[in-house]
Order: structure tokens, then C-alpha cells, then sequence
């Protein structure tokens, strides 16, 4: 009986810790365009940073992933919501520039819905039940700042 790392197990953590992640930054975006379009800025400022953190930390998951030479889609569906987070950071918080309403939005958008695809196709190839409950979330995303601007 020996002591030795098993990295498969590992790497089922690691993977585990993405899906839910994925989960998370689906939920909290919902609440974060609620609180955008219920005029909270404070609370949307408060998520906002939260989620960033989620995405910094899924862009160093890839990193580990292609440094540790796993399959390359373990970090490639990653990159995508980490790059859509730094583009967040430097246009929402370092430079506090109001880009919504100018044409920056379009492939800000774009970045951000193939980032979430990315999580979706991680949780996907970690399990089936996973990837439908992150696809489950992603329509929540979708959904719920609709309907919180209708009621």
C-alpha cells in the first residue's frame, strides 16, 4: 500500500471545482443583471468582482491544464471566460469605460457567450449529467435578467 499521488483523482477534483464554478458564475451573472437593471450598482460591483475572481481562476486552471499536459481541450474550452474577465476588468474597472452603448459591446458579448459555451462543453466532457445541469444554468442566465426587466 503505497503512498503515491494519483493524478486522475486529482484532476477529477480539478474538473469538479470548473463545474462547479461554471454553475456559479451562471447563477451569479442572473442576479448580477438583475441588480444592473434594478439599479443596484453597488451589489452588481460586488458580483461583479466575485465572478472575475471565478474567471482569473479558471484561466489558471487551463494554465495548470496545458502545463501538466492534459488533453488539450481541458484548457482551450477554458480560455475563452478567463479572456472575456480580463477584457471585463480593463473596460469595466480599470478604465471604468461605459462601453455598453458604444460598438465595443458586440464582441464583448460574443466573448462572453463563447466563454460560457466553453464552460459548457467542460462540464459536458467531465459528465453528461453535469453538462445538462450547466446548460440548465445558462438558460437561468439567460432568462432570468429578461424577466426581471419585464416584471
Amino acid at each position: 500500500m503505497g503512498l503515491g499521488f494519483n493524478f486522475q483523482t486529482e484532476y477529477k477534483k480539478i474538473d469538479l471545482i470548473v463545474v462547479y464554478m461554471a454553475n456559479l458564475i451562471n447563477i451569479v451573472m442572473a442576479v448580477l443583471f438583475i441588480a444592473r437593471i434594478s439599479g443596484l450598482p453597488q451589489v452588481e460591483y460586488v458580483l461583479g468582482i466575485v465572478v472575475m475572481i471565478m474567471g482569473f481562476t479558471l484561466g489558471y486552471i487551463a494554465f495548470l491544464n496545458r502545463k501538466s499536459k492534459r488533453d488539450k481541450w481541458e484548457a482551450y474550452l477554458l480560455i475563452p471566460i478567463f479572456l472575456f474577465f480580463v477584457v471585463d476588468l480593463i473596460l469595466d474597472y480599470v478604465l471604468s469605460f461605459n462601453f455598453r452603448s458604444t460598438a465595443i459591446v458586440g464582441p464583448y458579448l460574443l466573448l462572453y457567450y463563447v466563454g460560457l459555451w466553453g464552460l459548457i462543453g467542460c462540464c459536458f466532457r467531465f459528465d453528461k449529467k453535469w453538462g445538462f445541469m450547466t446548460l440548465a444554468t445558462y438558460f437561468l442566465n439567460m432568462i432570468l435578467p429578461v424577466l426581471g426587466h419585464y416584471v
